[in-house]
Parts: structure tokens; sequence; C-alpha cells
């Protein structure tokens, strides 16, 4: 963060100085606060910076990650598919496949349409999903350390389902 802080003496008016000061993450207790919106981007921030961190070293983000794991269960899926399945949009999808196709993680195909792609492991795909499913099933296992077992199973449940609902609410609004 850059910041000024203004600066007077006995001889001297105020002046301004520019001062760089570095944001310590633990010296704020994360608050309550009264927008559901701003509480489940709490949680889901805190979630992601523990997978992140299980998979640090991989190269791989948590993002990709999950796209490995829906197409290691439901290969060939188009990129409108990808993005309804993990509840993102079109440009996200269609960005972070192309950025998955670059590593080579995964291939595509063309469809019916010449405009529609297909989308699936490549054999590095199939070898980093391997690779990278004990991290997280390290991540998974730390959440349910921290939360409990049964806190965290209500959790998924209840975020599934409050997903699909307003996604589901948010589709009506639309049309």
């Amino acid at each position: 963060m850059y910041m000024h802080i203004l600066v007077a003496d006995e001889h001297h008016a105020f002046f301004d100085l520019p001062c760089i000061c570095m944001y310590h993450a633990y010296t704020m207790k994360l608050q309550s606060l009264p927008c559901y919106c701003a509480t489940l981007r709490q949680a889901a921030r805190a979630a992601t910076a523990l997978y992140e961190e299980a998979l640090s070293d991989s190269g791989v983000r948590s993002t990709q990650f999950t796209i490995l794991q829906a197409l290691k269960t439901a290969p060939d899926l188009q990129t409108t598919e990808v993005g309804q399945l993990l509840g993102i949009d079109q440009t996200t999808a269609t960005r972070t496949l192309a950025l998955m196709r670059k590593s080579k993680l995964l291939g595509d195909s063309t469809g019916a349409d010449r405009r529609e792609r297909r989308w699936r492991l490549t054999p590095l795909g199939e070898a980093t999903y391997r690779r990278l499913v004990p991290k997280w099933e390290s991540a998974q296992a730390m959440i349910e350390r921290r939360l409990g077992r049964a806190e965290a199973i209500a959790l998924k449940k209840y975020a599934f389902a409050a997903a699909n609902v307003l996604s589901a609410a948010d589709e009506k609004t639309r049309k």
C-alpha cells in the first residue's frame, strides 16, 4: 500500500512524504459482516487459500484442479457445460480452459458445430490429476479438522444448495 504522511516541524510547514507501508494479514481480526455476500466471500477466500497452499508447489491452481476433477469424471464436456457445472461464466471458462490447453493439461476437439469445443484430459493432465489427488485430499482433511467433519459436510451441503437456488433465481431474473 502506498500512502502519504504529512509532517511539520518548528521550521517548516506541512509537507508530504511518500511512505510505503506493508499490510500484515494477521494484524486485524476477521470481522463478522452483515452482508451474506461478503461473508460467503470471506469463507471462499479462506478455503481457496488453504487449497492453494496445498497445491502451491504443483504449478496448478485450485480452479484448474477443479476442472481436472470435472473432466476426469465427465470427459468431452463443451466449454459452456464446464462453466455451468462449475458455476462460472463463459469467459472465465474459456480463458481457464485455454490456459490449461497451453500447459498441455487439456486437449480439445471440434464438436458437431465447428465453434463447439469438447474438452478432455491429456496424458499429462491425467498424470497431474493423479499426482495432485493426495494434496487435494490433504486440503479436504484440513477443512474437516478445522471445522469438524459433520460441520464440513453440512457446510458443503448448504453452500451447494445456496449456489443452486441462487443461480436458479439469477437465471429467472435474466429472462
